[in-house]
């Protein structure tokens, strides 16, 4: 949820200027509250140190990418498996 929340975040920053005014200003605190970040990546974030909203938002994609909970994917059969079984049983079964 968090990495959409960063997602919000910068799509919102390219129309609201406040929120690069809010950082320039140290106060990213009060703008990073509006977003559904979790609890402890809220901290980490308020905490991060850039000079620039552009560095900000760098930083702030490791910590939310280092935070996430990999998903896992589901493993699938090879779509060969199956296909070549045992040759010597294949060869027998050919009948003309």
């Amino acid at each position: 949820m968090s990495m959409q929340a960063l997602n919000q975040l910068v799509a919102r920053s390219i129309i609201d200027p406040n929120i690069v005014k809010s950082h320039a200003a140290g106060q990213i605190d009060d703008v990073i509250a509006d977003f559904e970040f979790a609890p402890e990546v809220r901290k980490h974030l308020g905490g991060l140190e850039a000079n620039s909203f552009a560095e900000f938002t760098l930083l702030a994609y490791r910590v939310v990418k280092a935070a996430e909970v990999p998903v896992r994917s589901i493993e699938l059969p090879s779509p060969a498996e199956g296909l070549f079984g045992d040759q010597d049983q294949s060869d027998r079964e050919h009948v003309a």
